[in-house]
């Protein structure tokens, strides 16, 4: 599968094939189409045509027996009576001139409703002819002989009757087979009601033949196998090629399909319908219904037609079958054109092929020439084979003298590469881009040789000694180039850069040393104004703490002087309350001396009342001696009455001069009260004062403190400063000396070998930090009892 060719056979052979099966898909897709379309537009047409003739047959049957029954309803909405033979004659010729019509009679509910009665008859009539309901004879054409008999008996039971009673219009029984002259005749009947005001009172009907619309569905051929056949709208089959299926329903043969089932239903409103399905004989058929009405009666029939798929696609098969054919042959041409084709194209190509492999291997140094393309044609490939030979031919000239040019670029790198830049690239090809190539090397060397001069090696050997420290030596001016000219710069400008740096070194040890003194007394003198300051800090916090303490003691008595004051005026409210007390004695001592004079009175009156009754009872005698004894007791009690007042007048007297003394007293206390609390007040104030100097004090303290705890802090900054300076005024001295000695590392114009290369580098001292010790105030802690004593 390599092969080109094999390749390309296989691409156009799926091309065909796919082109020839996409044009055969639609070939067979639109012959399937439109052979489709055109059956179903034959079978349409087909179907219509059959249900035209049908439609007419039956038309003309029917109306026949309308005009039968016309005659008879004329007669009944005019009253008049028909005349029997007249009748019966009348009903011979329409069965004579209409081979369909079989049988004709009328029924009646009552008797004698169109005709007279047999004894009113002016005809001899066999009675026959007559049944309860008058004349009603039954006219029937056997093989074109008229036969008369008598009819049935009027029976509403009878579906003839019946349906036109309930429906009040024509009926049409389903078809149903009879025997005549012992043949079975298919059979329908026809009856039509009769009105006389419309009130019921008969029907006449008449017997239709269908075999011959059974023997037309069982003549049509539609293709090779199709078929045609007649059915209601009820679904009975009227007329079929296979006679058992006449009379039967429909949907009971076909399992209730229901494509046969929609077309049945669309009969009743003359609606067409079409489908496809698998017919009795196996095959997918496609089925077409085309209903027709009954003129003058509201009943449809339908006409369907059957044609298999495979008869009426028969013409698009054969075409796709042709198609095949004639493709399978295209295809098979088409092949052989292309095999020949391309085993000339394979042949050619492997030439040429072949020819290219061995210019590659000559490209490639594989081997020292090539050979031509031998392909003698006009076509496509002659011209191919002619073109790659002359360019062939053309770029091995061209390697040949790219070859030359560049064995003396060669030469010329090999001798660049030595240092050398003196030669030059001579040769030239055919190739612009090389001989550019060749222009640009050639541009650059000349540049480069400008810039370095003819002799590379030169600046190679003075900067071999520069990287030695040996600035001594320099290059000639004239065959140094450019950059020879720069390093002879360059060598002027470090042999002045030494010297200065020398002179530089010597002095910044100089500088360096005379700094470091200045820097060490600096540093000494703020270490000692540090520790100063430390003490200083330390006395100030320890003052600061006394004077806080002096405030929270001064607070502390100006709570002490409160209380007292609080003490004072409840001592005050007291006294107030005990001279208040002491009135109340005396409003009451008052009221008791009243009391006692009251009683001393009563008692000096009592003693009188005594003396009189013992001077009565002395003049009664011995009668009055008992009455004596109680005068004397009385009396006796109203002298210890008086008497026990006057202790309790000289007890209450007392009472009111020590009271007055106490209400003196009180009045002292209260006196006493108010200066203790107004001289408590001036000493709270005077304390108030202490304490709020005390708090303006410690203010002032620690704002002082802070000063000098931030003077401290500056102080030791300074002299971590100072320190900082001195080590870097040290480092500062040991790199002049190192630069000093570096210097004289190298050798050139103007060294100075002074003794400053042999100093000794200074080790930094170590950085001095002043710790300031913590600040802690001792609060001095005495007893209440000497604070209350101060």
């Amino acid at each position: 599968m390599k092969s080109f060719g094999n390749k390309l056979l296989i691409k156009i052979l799926l091309s065909i094939i796919i082109v020839f099966s996409t044009t055969l898909f639609f070939i067979s897709k639109m012959s399937v189409e439109a052979s489709h379309d055109n059956a179903t537009k034959y079978v349409k047409q087909k179907a219509e045509t059959i249900a035209l003739d049908f439609k007419g047959r039956i038309d003309s049957t029917t109306s026949v027996i309308n005009t039968f029954y016309f005659d008879f309803q004329s007669a009944i909405n005019q009253g008049v009576k028909l005349d029997e033979i007249h009748t019966v004659e009348k009903l011979k010729k329409i069965l004579l001139d209409n081979e369909n019509i079989l049988g004709l009679w009328w029924s009646f509910k009552n008797k004698d409703m169109l005709f007279n009665s047999k004894s009113d008859s002016k005809y001899n009539i066999e009675n026959e002819w007559y049944t309860k309901t008058g004349f009603n004879p039954y006219i029937t054409k056997v093989n074109n002989n008229i036969i008369i008999q008598k009819a049935e008996e009027y029976n509403e039971n009878n579906p003839w009757i019946k349906k036109p009673i309930e429906e009040r219009k024509a009926y049409i029984t389903n078809p149903y087979y009879h025997k005549i002259n012992g043949e079975k005749t298919l059979l329908i009947t026809l009856s039509i009601p009769l009105y006389k005001n419309e009130k019921f009172i008969g029907v006449v009907g008449g017997e239709i033949k269908l075999d011959t619309l059974s023997k037309i569905t069982q003549n049509i051929k539609i293709y090779k196998s199709g078929y045609a056949f007649l059915v209601n709208s009820d679904g009975i089959i009227i007329g079929h090629p296979e006679k058992k299926l006449v009379s039967k329903q429909l949907l009971d043969y076909t399992n209730n399909d229901s494509n046969y089932n929609i077309a049945v239903n669309k009969i009743k409103t003359l609606q067409s319908h079409s489908f496809v399905t698998v017919a009795r004989n196996g095959l997918k058929s496609y089925y077409y219904s085309k209903p027709f009405d009954i003129e003058n009666i509201d009943y449809n029939w339908a006409v369907f037609v059957n044609v298999p798929e495979e008869e009426y696609l028969q013409d698009a098969e054969n075409i796709k079958y042709f198609a095949i054919i004639i493709s399978i042959i295209g295809i098979l041409l088409i092949t052989v054109v292309i095999l020949f084709s391309i085993k000339k194209l394979k042949n050619n190509l492997s030439i040429i092929s072949e020819g290219l492999d061995l210019f590659f291997k000559y490209l490639n140094k594989e081997s020292n020439d090539t050979e031509k393309i031998n392909i003698i044609s006009n076509d496509e490939f002659g011209r191919m084979a002619d073109n790659v030979n002359t360019n062939v031919e053309k770029i091995k000239n061209t390697i040949e003298e790219e070859n030359i040019l560049l064995n003396n670029v060669n030469e010329i790198v090999n001798n660049v590469s030595k240092g050398f830049l003196d030669k030059r690239i001579d040769k030239n090809c055919s190739t612009d881009s090389l001989n550019e190539l060749k222009n640009l090397f050639n541009s650059m060397l000349d540049n480069l040789q400008k810039l370095v001069g003819a002799n590379i090696n030169n600046i190679n050997n003075i900067l071999e000694e520069y990287s030695k420290r040996n600035f001594l030596n320099t290059l000639e001016k004239e065959n140094a180039g450019v950059i020879g000219e720069r390093l002879i710069n360059l060598n002027q400008m470090m042999t002045q850069l030494l010297v200065d740096s020398q002179k530089d070194g010597l002095i910044l040890k100089n500088s360096a040393t005379s700094l470091t003194k200045n820097v060490n007394n600096l540093n000494n003198n703020a270490n000692e104004q540090a520790s100063s300051l430390e003490e200083t800090a330390a006395s100030i916090e320890e003052i600061t703490g006394n004077i806080k303490q002096t405030s929270e003691k001064s607070t502390e008595m100006l709570n002490i002087s409160q209380d007292t004051k609080s003490s004072a005026q409840e001592g005050k409210k007291l006294a107030n309350d005990t001279v208040a007390a002491m009135e109340e004695i005396n409003s009451t001592v008052n009221n008791i001396n009243e009391a006692i004079t009251v009683i001393d009175q009563i008692a000096f009156q009592t003693n009188i009342l005594s003396l009189n009754a013992a001077v009565e009872a002395a003049g009664a005698g011995e009668a009055g001696k008992g009455f004596a004894v109680v005068a004397q007791e009385v009396r006796n009690l109203a002298n210890r009455s008086a008497e026990a007042a006057k202790e309790i007048k000289t007890l209450v007297e007392n009472a009111t001069v020590k009271a007055n003394n106490g209400k003196v007293a009180s009045n002292k206390m209260i006196e006493g009260f108010i200066s203790l609390e107004s001289k408590i007040q001036i000493t709270n104030e005077l304390i108030d004062d202490v304490s709020n100097a005390a708090k303006e004090q410690t203010v002032g303290m620690t704002q002082i403190s802070e000063a000098v705890n931030q003077l401290d802090k500056v102080t030791q900054g300074n002299a971590a400063v100072a320190e900082k300076t001195n080590s870097i005024a040290i480092e500062t001295n040991n790199i002049a000396i190192q630069i000093v000695q570096n210097v004289h590392k190298n050798n050139f114009r103007g060294k100075d070998t002074s003794s400053s290369k042999n100093d000794t580098l200074v080790k930094a001292k170590e950085e001095i930090i002043i710790q300031k010790p913590k600040n802690n105030i001792i609060s001095e802690q005495t007893d209440n009892n000497e604070w209350e004593s101060f």
